[in-house]
C-alpha cells in the first residue's frame, strides 16, 4: 500500500502518473531511457541509515521472459524475478555461474477476459460454450516453452482448497478428450441463437512477443476451430492495457488480471468476481455468486469453506465469467554473486524487497 499526501494528490488534480510520485522510498529517480531502462540511486535519507545496501539500480525493460534469462546467463543482467522455463532449464546446467529456483504455485494467472456486457458474451451460454471448447492443454503446451501455466480451476492450485489434478482432468472444460464438450459447446450456441460462431470478435492482446505472437494466436485459433467465433487480434503496449480494461472497449482480451493476494482466494475472488470488484475487468456479476462469496469469506471453519468454494466454482463453470487458461509456476534467475534476495528460500515471488540486495564481488 502506498499513501500519498493530500497536498500531493490535489496539486496534481488527484494523477501522479505523469509526474515523479513523492515518496520515501530506498532509491530515488535519476533516469529512464523509454523501453530501455530506469536508472535509481540510493536514497542517503532512507528512514533506516544501514539500508540500502547497493548504490543504485538500473531496471531494464525486457518484455520477453526467454530474452530476460538470456541477459542472466550471459551476465548483461543480475536478477530477473521470472525467466522462461527453456532458459530456466539452461540455468540448471550452469549452477558454476547462476541460480533459478521454480515457485510452486503462484497467485497470478493467465486468463482471457470476456466482456460481459458485450453481446453475445452477455449470455452465459456463449461464455460456458467457450469454457468447454477451447482446451487449455493445448494453450498451455503452445506457451510450454515460455512460463509454465498449470490446469487450474478458478484459483491457485497452491490453495488448500482447490481441485485435485486427478479430479480436476475428468470434468468438463478441463478433461483433455474435447468430443463430449465441443458437442455440448455447440448446443449452447445454438440455444443463445448463434449456431454459426460469431463474426469479428475483438481479441486484444500485449504487444509481448510471447502473448501477441503464442497465446492469442492459439486461443484464436481454437475459437474458429471449434466454434466457429472468428476474431481479429488488436496488439497493444502492455502498460496500456489496464486502461482498455477498465473502460471496457474490447470483447476479448488475454491477460494476467485475474489473481489473488494471497493462497486463500477468498480476497481473489472479491477483487475480480464480485460485482463491481476493482479487479472485475469481465463485468461478471451475479447475486446468487455475491452471497455465496460473503457465506466464504465470514465462514472460519475450513471443511465448511471447502464445501463452499467446491460450490462457488461449480457455479463459476456453469456461468463462465473468463475464460481461466490456468495459474502460473514462476522462475527467478539471479548471477552467483547477488545476495540478500533469498529467491531460494521464498515459496512465491513477491519480491518485495531489494534494499537487502548486495554483490558478492
Amino acid at each position: 500500500m502506498i499513501i500519498y499526501s493530500k497536498k500531493a494528490l490535489d496539486e496534481n488534480n488527484q494523477d501522479l502518473r505523469k509526474v515523479i510520485a513523492p515518496g520515501t522510498g530506498a532509491f530515488m529517480f535519476k533516469e529512464r531511457k523509454v523501453a530501455e531502462k530506469w536508472v535509481m540511486v540510493r536514497n542517503p535519507n532512507y528512514w533506516d541509515p544501514e539500508l540500502p545496501y547497493l548504490d543504485g539500480l538500473e531496471l531494464l525493460h525486457i518484455p520477453a521472459w526467454t530474452d530476460r534469462g538470456t541477459a542472466v546467463l550471459t551476465g548483461q543482467a543480475d536478477y530477473s524475478p521470472n525467466v522462461s522455463l527453456e532458459t530456466h532449464q539452461e540455468g540448471l546446467k550452469r549452477k558454476d555461474i547462476v541460480g533459478t529456483v521454480r515457485y510452486p504455485g503462484e497467485f497470478n494467472s493467465y486468463q482471457v477476459h470476456i466482456n460481459n456486457e458485450r453481446k453475445p458474451f452477455n449470455d452465459p451460454r456463449v461464455r460456458r460454450a467457450i469454457n468447454l471448447a477451447v482446451s487449455r492443454q493445448n494453450l498451455i503446451k503452445a506457451f510450454g516453452t515460455q512460463e509454465p501455466i498449470m490446469l487450474t480451476r478458478w484459483m491457485t492450485h497452491a490453495s488448500e482448497f482447490a481441485s485435485p489434478l486427478k479430479e480436476l482432468e475428468g470434468l468438463p472444460g478441463y478433461r483433455a478428450d474435447k468430443a463430449a464438450d465441443i458437442a455440448e459447446a455447440k448446443k449452447l450456441m445454438a440455444a443463445a441463437g448463434v449456431p454459426d460462431g460469431v463474426k469479428g470478435v475483438d481479441l486484444v492482446s500485449a504487444s509481448v512477443a510471447p502473448h501477441a505472437e503464442i497465446l492469442a494466436p492459439a486461443f484464436q485459433e481454437e475459437l474458429r476451430r471449434t466454434l466457429g467465433i472468428e476474431t481479429k487480434i488488436r496488439v497493444m503496449e502492455r502498460a496500456l492495457l489496464i486502461e482498455e480494461l477498465k473502460k471496457g472497449t474490447f470483447d476479448m482480451m488475454v491477460h494476467t488480471e485475474y489473481r489473488s493476494p494471497i493462497s486463500d482466494p477468498g480476497p481473489g475472488w472479491e477483487m475480480c468476481l464480485k460485482t463491481g470488484g476493482s479487479l472485475n475487468f469481465s463485468r461478471y456479476g451475479n447475486p446468487e455468486f455475491d452471497r455465496l462469496l460473503k457465506q466464504i469469506n465470514s465462514e472460519t471453519d475450513r471443511a465448511k469453506r471447502k464445501r463452499l468454494f467446491a460450490q462457488g466454482m461449480a457455479l463459476l463453470d456453469q456461468t463462465a465469467p473468463l475464460y481461466l487458461i490456468g495459474f502460473t509456476d514462476h522462475l527467478p534467475m539471479w548471477r552467483n554473486y547477488v545476495k540478500g534476495h533469498a529467491s531460494e528460500a521464498r515459496v512465491f515471488s513477491e519480491l518485495g524487497r531489494v534494499d537487502t540486495f548486495w554483490l558478492d564481488r
